[in-house]
């Protein structure tokens, strides 16, 4: 596939020019013109690069990219100008998307999570930036507090960090994936039993203990996982494209 078309369909299929991000989404770093194999991870680093590169990649699609629009244009020294070398070098493509990856229906971070929990009937919710980036919805038969947070560490492979304020019973949860404690607030306006995102927020704790909602943090990390392995399978699917996920494990 030639790297420009690749470009193309993802600006179209995330919806990139319909969000107001502090993220550079999109291309950030141009390699080679044609694309076979493309590496997939949550955060642009060093040990990420030499991963992907190391594995033959021709393309790298992260969720945390190098450039974000109140560090650039920056200086090409330290560590960002080691993180380029190892992608020039290899001539890899490198690829962002940030708040596209987390508020889409098909392949983001909170719809897929959402679904392969097993809630339906889901509805976007917490605007962002103008943009609703998150997914609630409905178990079909409600789950007990433990059951639910046991679902959701095995799912997400992370301990939880939980205020269990809300119903024993959990029906209706909202997530928002990384660090989003704050919109815990749109989950109470909605009166929902639980609201699941990567990041604690202190003054959030308070919240939801007087608003009477159950609130689980699973890792920033972790919870961003979902989106970069869903588009990966896509593009497969799509384009015949080879992919491979890139793990390196984050506890934040």
């Amino acid at each position: 596939m030639n790297q420009q078309e690749l470009e193309s369909y993802l600006t179209q299929y995330l919806d990139v020019k319909g969000f107001e991000d502090g993220a550079l989404n999109g291309l950030q770093v141009e390699g080679k013109k044609g694309v076979r194999r493309v590496a997939v991870a949550v955060s642009a680093c060093s040990e990420v690069f030499r991963k992907a590169t190391a594995g033959g990649a021709d393309a790298l699609v992260v969720h945390h990219g190098l450039l974000w629009k109140e560090e650039w244009p920056k200086p090409v020294s330290g560590v960002f100008k080691e993180r380029l070398k190892v992608l020039l070098a290899a001539e890899c493509s490198l690829f962002a998307y940030h708040l596209p990856l987390d508020a889409h229906p098909e392949v983001g971070n909170n719809a897929v999570a959402a679904k392969e929990l097993g809630l339906t009937g889901l509805e976007p919710f917490a605007e962002y930036h103008g943009r609703r980036i998150g997914f609630y919805g409905r178990f079909p038969e409600p789950l007990h507090i433990r059951t639910f947070v046991d679902k959701l560490e095995a799912y997400f492979g992370h301990r939880a960090f939980l205020v269990p304020s809300g119903p024993e019973m959990v029906s209706r949860v909202g997530f928002v994936s990384g660090g989003a404690a704050r919109e815990a607030e749109a989950a109470v306006a909605l009166g929902l039993d639980a609201y699941v995102t990567g990041e604690p927020g202190e003054s959030v704790t308070y919240l939801c203990r007087e608003a009477g909602i159950n609130f689980a943090a699973l890792g920033h990390y972790a919870t961003e996982r979902v989106g970069v392995r869903a588009l990966a399978l896509h593009l497969e699917s799509r384009f015949g494209l080879d992919t491979f996920f890139i793990e390196v494990e984050n506890e934040a």
